[in-house]
């Protein structure tokens, strides 16, 4: 089988690349264990860090670009389709992110219908089509997102529904709460301050915590991520049900906390490097993010989180070590 990860590159993307490449197998439209024959990982970057393997083929280029997305995409059985301008880009640039998150995904459907061969394709959406950081988010709550980047993910949840509803492919949406630790360079995405205040200090950096240090954020590990992606992935349609769209469940913590399990892993000097100083805009942005997660749905399909904050920080510590 074929399987395409759009945003390939990136972190989330690569991740799933190495998974896929050492598991060999994915479900096909039947719901069979099938031996994926060629993985094509698609981004505006080159992909780094990817083994050498005769099924991978790597293609750079635009998400918006139809000719090559065509190219990419045809023939495909599976699509993960995680690229996208992030939440502090498609903030500040309302266009950008409408042609890449939305006018780019529209664009990937098209094309996966007019193939006809009705593919699965899984779709990273967020928790950012909630807006109430009061209170507790469960598969009931109505999402009222209050950014771009959320409008922009919530209106493409709704047409992968309808996509599917329709039998031109079979789609699942996955609210992704924020993933850390993230290794490598910070990025633009709002959250990216979480990965920042744990991985600088493991790494001998000092970092500035924008937000203050009792600010609390629902958070899954990269590792419960993969583990999630494929398990949706392989789930038959009557078994994910309706809405498309699956919530994830998340473990909430403070700042302090993830320093405390920082200090306890490294030192008192590694939280020493953390110093803070309040980004209004993005403090702001951030208090409209859920703290309570209740996803009840994605746990009875076996679909688990983390305990806390000690075994987040664990697990970078020790996959930074190794």
């Amino acid at each position: 089988m074929k399987v395409v990860i759009t945003g390939g590159a990136g972190f989330i993307g690569s991740r799933v690349a190495r998974t896929l490449l050492a598991r060999g197998k994915l479900a096909n439209q039947a719901g069979v264990q099938t031996d994926i024959s060629e993985l094509v990982v698609f981004d505006i970057a080159e992909a780094q860090n990817l083994p050498e393997d005769s099924r991978l083929r790597t293609v750079v280029g635009e998400a918006t670009d139809r000719a090559l997305l065509a190219e990419v995409v045809d023939g495909a059985d599976s699509v993960f389709h995680f690229a996208s301008v992030v939440s502090g880009g498609a903030e500040a640039d309302l266009q950008l992110g409408l042609r890449v998150n939305l006018d780019g995904t529209r664009m990937l459907l098209d094309l996966l219908a007019e193939g006809g061969q009705k593919p699965r394709l899984v779709f990273s959406s967020s928790l950012a089509v909630y807006s109430d950081g009061s209170g507790e988010v469960n598969d009931q709550t109505v999402p009222t997102p209050k950014s771009s980047y959320g409008v922009q993910k919530l209106c493409c949840e709704h047409l992968i529904g309808d996509y599917s509803r329709r039998g031109l492919l079979d789609g699942r949406s996955m609210r992704f709460p924020t993933i850390a630790v993230r290794p490598g360079k910070a990025n633009l995405a709002n959250s990216s301050f979480i990965s920042n205040i744990i991985r600088e200090p493991v790494a001998g950096r000092e970092t500035v915590c924008p937000v203050p240090a009792d600010t609390e954020i629902t958070l899954m590990s990269p590792g419960r991520l993969i583990e999630a992606i494929i398990k949706v992935h392989d789930l038959d349609a009557k078994d994910l049900g309706w809405p498309k769209a699956l919530l994830l469940p998340a473990v909430r913590v403070s700042v302090n906390q993830m320093l405390d399990a920082l200090e306890d892993q490294v030192g008192p000097e590694a939280r020493a490097r953390v110093s803070f100083a309040t980004d209004e805009k993005v403090y702001a942005m951030v208090k409209t993010w859920p703290i309570e997660i209740r996803a009840n749905r994605a746990t009875a399909l076996g679909i688990e989180t983390d305990a806390d904050a000690a075994e987040i920080v664990a697990d970078f510590v020790t996959e930074s070590a190794g």
